[in-house]
């Protein structure tokens, strides 16, 4: 049976297995955090912990499905250096079939796609695993702790966003000492314990992101605790939206 726009019917059985669990689940536990956000959230494990054996007790199954090959593209850049820099990025489509012992439903509508950079045989797995976390987030109305979008650290520029998750040349702490880096550290760490809310942590992360991430590893990970517990003392995102 369909409705008027074409949406089939789902199975009653289904229905009450999915409000069985959302009933049983009040939140996802969040075991990561994410430093340039400041944010805790949970991982697709952390939501597979929380709802599996709840599917198990309420007779529901949930199956992802490929539902196109990955779409492979190569692209070609030249970086300031004027060196050509390829990389490989796919899309990744995946649907969801629900099942119980009566009933199997199944809507392509309710797929998920990511397009994500292709850094190795684990890439695959992680964009099943964050297309199913997206899909059982929705579906259950899980709390994650995930951030908005606009409430993530974004730059303009796509080299600015590429300045913002790291990947330069670090400093060895003897170089970073004789070139001055050392006064540069201070600055950041002291605009970090003065900055007044999170969006100046956040513009703090981004617009000095080249330097921070240029620093010898143990500097850098002094300013991540810095940054982490800074953000920490303004509450969580949810907190601060209220």
């Amino acid at each position: 049976m369909t409705f008027g726009t074409g949406i089939e019917k789902i199975p009653q059985s289904i229905v009450r297995a999915l409000c069985a669990v959302q009933a049983s689940v009040d939140a996802v536990a969040k075991t990561q955090y994410n430093k340039q956000g400041g944010y805790k959230f949970a991982s697709t494990d952390d939501i597979y912990a929380a709802v599996a054996r709840k599917f198990g007790e309420v007779g529901l199954t949930i199956l992802p499905l490929e539902l196109s090959q990955p779409e492979i593209q190569r692209v070609e850049k030249t970086d300031s250096n004027g060196e050509l820099k390829v990389s490989q990025w796919g899309k990744f489509h995946f649907g969801f079939v629900l099942a119980t012992e009566d009933d199997t439903w199944f809507d392509e509508r309710l797929s998920r796609a990511i397009f994500i950079q292709i850094l190795g045989p684990q890439t695959f797995n992680a964009a099943e695993s964050y297309c199913q976390k997206q899909f059982l987030r929705g579906v259950l109305k899980l709390p994650t702790g995930d951030m908005d979008l606009d409430g993530m650290p974004q730059s303009e520029t796509e080299e600015g966003q590429i300045a913002l998750v790291g990947g330069g040349k670090r400093k060895s702490s003897s170089s970073a000492k004789k070139d001055g880096t050392d006064k540069v550290f201070n600055e950041i760490k002291n605009d970090i314990q003065t900055a007044i809310n999170r969006e100046m942590l956040m513009h703090i992360r981004e617009t000095r992101a080249d330097e921070w991430n240029a620093m010898p590893r143990a500097w850098v990970e002094l300013l991540e605790h810095e940054y982490e517990d800074r953000m920490e003392s303004f509450g969580s995102h949810r907190e601060a939206a209220e």
